[in-house]
């Protein structure tokens, strides 16, 4: 009785088992094209910190040019001009925008005596940069200097 109920189980178990293959409709698979998640966007607007970028930001003739362009540029406030001891340093950060030009430009710290205000206004006259750029696309960069006035 025993042999019989696990042979009847078998079967049954076998015969439950067996493969019907249903008939597969195939539809048409869309292809999908992926944008490349490396490339920027045109409209990205993100600034990025100067050491953040593939190729770093580049005023044309080197950063030494750069120091030349302000201070032939550069004309002293009266009272310092006046006096010698007066003398200090103008911190400023600007935005190298992804065409060269430098935008939001902000003094970050002067020592007085229009000095900030004469460094902003030889930043406006500073001709176009080189952008920063990553995976070769152009980005907005922030850039920081000390300009020292003796």
């Amino acid at each position: 009785m025993r042999n019989t109920f696990f042979a009847l189980f078998s079967f049954a178990l076998l015969f439950s088992c067996q493969n019907n293959p249903k008939p597969v409709e195939k539809k048409a698979v869309k292809k999908v094209e992926r944008k490349s998640q490396n490339k920027l966007h045109e409209n990205d607007n993100k600034v990025y910190n100067f050491g953040s970028v593939g190729a770093i930001p580049k005023y044309p003739g080197g950063i030494q040019k750069f120091h030349i362009f302000l201070t032939k540029n550069y004309v002293a406030p009266k009272e310092v001009a006046e006096d010698e001891q007066l003398a200090g340093a103008v911190f400023a950060s600007m935005i190298i925008e992804k065409d060269g030009t430098l935008s939001d430009i902000k003094i970050l710290r002067d020592f007085g005596y229009g000095s900030g205000e004469e460094l902003e206004r030889v930043l406006k006259l500073c001709p176009n940069w080189i952008p920063g750029t990553i995976n070769g696309e152009p980005v907005r960069c922030l850039f920081s200097i000390p300009f020292y006035v003796q």
